[in-house]
């Protein structure tokens, strides 16, 4: 990633263009436009924003394999591939599957590849939001409205910024001191100065200011949301419940989850109706957070339900299907109405080279319309919250109190059966296993459901990098077309191999950082 971006991007984003080229972003430094003339009062400040929340779902961010990043679903394919519960069966077009094997980390050096993509996505939605949050004191309009903007633009740096230091490092617990990312809070110009990595604490301090001050200001009005797109004051708490996870505060994850969940009109899915819908409706009842795909801004081949949807035909997904581990499906018992999100193990002469006769094919995730390239993205659900509560109160003691809340999500899975899964569980916040083994203890169970709920949703070796476990997907008769990745031992906790090497562009452009001392292992 180059030191600086542009926000040239906010312009031609709410402009409605389809495209982030590197050429477009080169030829218009913030410096020739004035942030007063942009953001002189609320509506020409939030169409900037809108801009932003349009480069959540396009694709680009590399000079090449740009269809393989298309924003924030992009970011949770590949690191659902980088553990053991999500695979793909072929190598297809190539795109993912080398996330998948663990083979990129060496490619740093290319603007092509996921270093790059990475860093350049997330550091790009920083900057354009820097420059709404300069502008704070001087936008005119409803007060309530220039808060909630502002609270938007804060809450939106720290995500990503979350992003990034789980990563390009690994996780917070036991690695405070080491380099963390370049801290941006101001608009940056071609004249900026590049910032040093600090460490991983003044990251974690940054994103917590940032989801405090913006917590607040969406206290003046909490109702505020006009698209399920737009950030809000739960979406803000729920991030809050995400990072205080990370860093293993126990209660302040349950209280922030909680809050979150109070959202109005917020339900966990009940019906098979819903789970078996596609995921592709950003106004299914358990949705927080999401994105619209109309037809003229569909991103095309370059989207999530492309790799993801086996039955559209000629899309990435039918040559590379996207798979369960064998042993995860496996421990969804037949009364769980989830287990229809996938194939079971097929007859070997039922399966073909393409489409959905594979064993253990998803259609969790597909096209709502094929033929127009539609499926809404959805970046956050009530579910995930139920989680974080349940899993921060079992890590906090309060056993109990852990199980209703886990209790509250199985019951609406497997109404007739979730009653003798939780019976002979342990209470205790031990993890008996790694990546397969014997469910014994509640966290086993917590842990187990998540796995299967937020199955393609959460970013699984982040999970894996904060639990310090690691992965193994060498479980008796394993469906993984690539079990062991040669000289990785990916049950080691702290892998480098878990986080991804900074981009060489980043050392190019920025005199504060030195490659030869600053880039993370090789």
């Amino acid at each position: 990633m180059k030191k600086i971006l542009y926000l040239f991007l906010i312009i031609f984003l709410s402009a409605g263009y389809t495209a982030c080229s590197e050429d477009a972003l080169e030829v218009a430094p913030t410096d020739r436009v004035a942030g007063p003339t942009i953001f002189k009062d609320i509506n020409s400040a939030t169409v900037a924003m809108d801009g932003v929340y349009r480069a959540l779902f396009i694709s680009g961010w590399t000079d090449g394999n740009t269809h393989q990043n298309f924003g924030i679903l992009s970011t949770k394919m590949y690191t659902s591939l980088m553990g053991e519960d999500f695979l793909q069966d072929q190598m297809g077009d190539g795109w993912f599957y080398f996330d998948y094997r663990y083979d990129v980390r060496s490619r740093y050096t290319s603007t092509n590849w996921r270093s790059y993509a990475s860093w350049n996505f997330y550091y790009t939605l920083i900057s354009n939001v820097n420059y709404i949050i300069a502008q704070k004191d001087n936008i005119t309009g409803d007060p309530k409205l220039v808060n909630n903007l502002i609270a938007q633009a804060l809450t939106m740096r720290a995500y990503s910024y979350f992003q990034l230091i789980q990563t390009f490092q690994q996780t917070y617990k036991g690695n405070e001191s080491k380099p963390g990312v370049p801290l941006y809070t101001e608009p940056t110009t071609a004249q900026s100065k590049g910032k040093g990595r600090g460490t991983v604490e003044e990251v974690y301090t940054q994103i917590n200011t940032d989801l405090d001050d913006a917590i607040k200001l969406f206290e003046g009005d909490k109702t505020i949301q006009t698209h399920k797109s737009h950030i809000d004051y739960y979406i803000a708490n729920a991030i809050k419940a995400n990072v205080s996870l990370v860093q293993n505060k126990w209660a302040d994850a349950a209280k922030y989850a909680d809050e979150a969940l109070k959202k109005p009109g917020l339900n966990m899915i009940s019906t098979q109706a819903d789970l078996t819908s596609g995921f592709n409706n950003r106004n299914m009842t358990s949705v927080m957070w999401g994105s619209e795909i109309i037809a003229d801004q569909a991103t095309i081949y370059a989207s999530f339900f492309s790799h993801m949807d086996a039955s559209a035909t000629g899309m990435y997904g039918a040559a590379s299907r996207k798979c369960i581990y064998n042993w995860l499906y496996d421990q969804i018992p037949e009364t769980d109405l989830r287990k229809k999100w996938w194939n079971g193990k097929l007859p070997d002469a039922q399966i073909k080279s393409s489409g959905t006769s594979q064993s253990y094919n998803q259609f969790k995730f597909r096209f709502s319309d094929p033929a127009k390239y539609l499926g809404d993205y959805i970046y956050m659900r009530a579910e995930e919250m139920q989680l974080v509560k349940a899993e921060a109160l079992c890590h906090n003691g309060q056993y109990p109190e852990a199980k209703a809340a886990l209790e509250a999500l199985m019951k609406l899975r497997n109404p007739t059966g979730y009653a003798n899964q939780l019976a002979s569980l342990t209470m205790s916040k031990d993890l008996s296993f790694v990546s397969y083994g014997s469910v014994t203890t509640l966290m086993d169970m917590i842990l187990l459901q998540r796995r299967i709920e937020l199955w393609g949703e959460a970013e699984r070796i982040f999970d894996i990098l904060r639990l310090k476990t690691g992965f193994d997907r060498t479980a008796p008769n394993s469906n993984h077309s690539q079990k062991l990745l040669p000289t990785i031992n990916t049950l080691e906790p702290a892998s480098k191999h878990f986080i991804l090497t900074i981009p060489q562009k980043e050392f190019d452009g920025n005199p504060s950082l030195d490659a030869t001392k600053d880039q993370n292992p090789l």
